[in-house]
């Protein structure tokens, strides 16, 4: 594979640097080739400059990618799956930046889920036989996908992030970091944690506000780190607690909730406060050149099938999604109800990525910066999301979970425009289609 990456970052640099580097990492996306070569530019313009989006850069070089496998697939006169489960990246191979897969990945028992769950082969013979002579064409198509946790290269090892842990005199536990609840579950993921870690009712767990008077700094709350990243961190920090009652005599190995609130009361009586702090210490064999820009650029990565369903409307050229599968392995799943909720966010965000929002410059001006012509999706124009996971736990995470944050952002993109060339025969390379862009394709 030889690609160019190349992202408009704006008159200024920001993050791009930052965004330039997830793209390029992800570009190669979770195949096999032995011979790579990416090379990437941010480039700078008389627009405003552009900030971070869901993905850092990912979605953009996936959704590249996705497109030019499909074109490859037919060059060689293969079906657009069989030509990836051919090229899927398995354990003991390495990636793009010759980083070695040393835990189990399985895209091809991925993609064979996927496309059951959501009758793919079916949905396309049927489609193949309604689509001649009706006004509505229908199709279906998939991507496959990856997307690494925590910061890239050694940014985590940069950062020595570290999280607190602290016993109350009335028997309770106080998480201290610095991950910032904006509506993801960070607080209850957090409370999850240490109670699973201490054996105790969540309901004993505090997760303190996360001001810098009271808290250690965790890192910021970006990069599909908190679960993973900071989450292992509030892990070991209660273990710490655990293993100091221990070691004084006042907590059995073998407790109740009430007998560790007690021992809290006691140690906190006869010693003063109980604290315990975590700081972050990267996996074995996690190695990362910064010269080279080679090695272990994550230390693991979620792995993913999502598989779209449209209607394209050749009177209006709109195209709706009508139906949406999002499979992925995250490792374990602490939260079924917020982890659903990510992906049902992160998949309708994407939507909106692929089919409505576009940005008009005009002399380096936002013209359409108005919700009345600046178009996101509604609840009208998100269909059905259904969620499946896959568990495979990760070693290094708490209890075996991976970050899942930016993941529903890579593949819908690449999905849906293989839906709609599934449906109208026309292959489109662009997100946002419009229907302008639709109508001048397909005519």
């Amino acid at each position: 594979m030889e690609i160019e990456f190349v992202i408009d970052g704006g008159a200024y640099c920001t993050l791009s640097p930052v965004v330039l580097s997830r793209g390029t990492i992800h570009a190669a996306g979770p195949y096999s080739c032995p011979n790579v070569r990416i090379r990437s530019t941010a480039v700078a313009t008389n627009t405003p400059p552009h900030g971070a989006f869901r993905g850092f850069g990912a979605p953009q070089s996936i959704f590249a990618l996705e497109r030019q496998l499909d074109k490859v697939a037919h060059v060689v006169g293969l079906s657009p799956e069989e030509f990836r489960r051919r090229n899927f990246v398995k354990e003991g191979e390495t990636t793009a930046t010759s980083q070695v897969i040393r835990e189990k990945v399985e895209m091809e028992k991925l993609l064979d889920h996927a496309l059951k769950l959501s009758d793919y082969h079916a949905k396309q013979e049927k489609f193949a036989q309604e689509n001649p002579g009706s006004g509505v064409k229908r199709g279906v198509g998939f991507a496959s996908f990856m997307h690494g946790a925590g910061f890239t290269g050694s940014g985590e090892v940069y950062l020595q992030s570290v999280v607190g842990a602290e016993a109350t005199g009335d028997g309770r536990v106080r998480i201290l970091a610095a991950s910032t609840e904006i509506g993801q579950g960070t607080n209850t993921i957090f409370s999850q944690i240490a109670a699973d870690a201490l054996r105790v009712d969540a309901g004993l767990i505090d997760v303190a506000q996360p001001d810098t008077s009271l808290v250690p700094n965790s890192g910021p709350t970006v990069a599909s780190r908190t679960c993973m990243i900071v989450g292992k961190l509030v892990e070991s920090a209660v273990l710490g607690l655990k293993q100091t009652l221990i070691g004084r005599g006042l907590l059995k190995d073998d407790y109740s909730s009430a007998e560790f609130q007690e021992a809290c009361r006691a140690y906190v009586k006869q010693f003063g406060p109980l604290k315990s702090l975590s700081k972050y210490q990267p996996p074995p064999n996690v190695n990362w050149d910064d010269e080279k820009y080679q090695g272990d650029a994550y230390g693991t990565y979620a792995w993913a099938v999502y598989v779209a369903e449209v209607s394209v409307d050749l009177l209006t050229y709109e195209a709706h999604v009508q139906d949406f599968v999002a499979l992925q392995e995250v490792g374990r799943v602490i939260n079924p109800v917020l982890a659903a909720g990510q992906i049902e966010g992160g998949v309708g965000q994407a939507i909106g990525f692929t089919l409505f929002e576009n940005v008009v410059w005009e002399r380096g001006r936002m013209i359409n910066n108005q919700m009345t012509n600046y178009i996101i999706p509604t609840a009208a124009d998100i269909p059905p999301i259904r969620v499946y996971f896959e568990e495979n736990p990760y070693a290094y995470g708490p209890s075996g979970a991976k970050g899942i944050g930016e993941l529903p952002m890579d593949g819908a993109a690449p999905a849906i425009l293989s839906a709609i060339e599934n449906a109208t025969g026309v292959s489109f390379n662009q997100v946002p289609l419009m229907p302008e862009a639709m109508m001048e394709g397909l005519e």
